[in-house]
């Protein structure tokens, strides 16, 4: 199942870059730090931890005016930690997980005529949480994301993007674990805040 959704999002990269082979578009390769988050329930809590996070973004022009379709893809493994005042008195790790987002989008750049062009959007797609330990279960849910940043363009071709970004998988659910007999789930939305940076390569007619 893992290998499944792993070379569907590689094929749904595939199918975007081939589409657009004939327009303009922008290429940036990604890394930066993930901010670590938290959901609290009646009981306890569950967390990811901070970690780093990797990826791919890729833009297409859609009108003179700076307007952007995009897709993004980014990776992070991060440990998944719970407390839980019945079973689990103090912070308890329970797995790693390895955490892939893919989002769609639109993005508005300004000033897109000058080197420095501040941009913002807005993006829908969805999380895939794949914990390490086969004892918990795989889950894929609905994200939405709001990303805002800027991009400076030393040549036509070559700039250079900074960005915060936050993701919002919905209700993000089925984390169980046991003591003693025990069995508690829970699920939440977990809201997600990336700083990246990486390199833009511009290319098309």
């Amino acid at each position: 199942m893992k290998t499944l959704k792993t070379n569907f999002i590689f094929a749904l990269l595939t199918v975007f870059i081939t589409s657009t082979a004939f327009a303009q578009i922008e290429i940036t390769p990604q890394a930066g730090y993930q901010i670590g988050s938290k959901y609290s329930y009646n009981g306890g809590y569950i967390k990811l931890r901070d970690s780093g996070q990797f990826g791919v973004t890729l833009d297409v022009d859609v009108s003179d005016y700076g307007a952007q379709v995009e897709i993004m893809y980014a990776f992070q493994n991060a440990e998944l930690r719970a407390q839980d005042f019945v079973f689990y008195p103090f912070e308890t790790f329970l797995t790693d997980v390895a955490t892939h987002h893919v989002q769609f989008g639109f993005i508005q750049n300004f000033n897109y005529d000058e080197p420095l062009r501040p941009y913002a959007g807005l993006s829908a797609g969805f999380t895939i949480f794949n914990p390490n330990d086969s004892f918990y279960s795989s889950r894929t849910k609905f994200s939405f994301g709001i990303t805002g940043g800027v991009k400076y363009f030393f040549t036509d071709r070559i700039g250079i993007r900074m960005q915060a970004q936050l993701l919002m998988p919905i209700e993000w659910g089925g984390v169980y674990y046991t003591n003693g007999g025990g069995v508690i789930t829970t699920g939440g939305t977990l809201v997600q805040l990336n700083f990246t940076g990486g390199l833009i390569f511009r290319m098309g007619a």
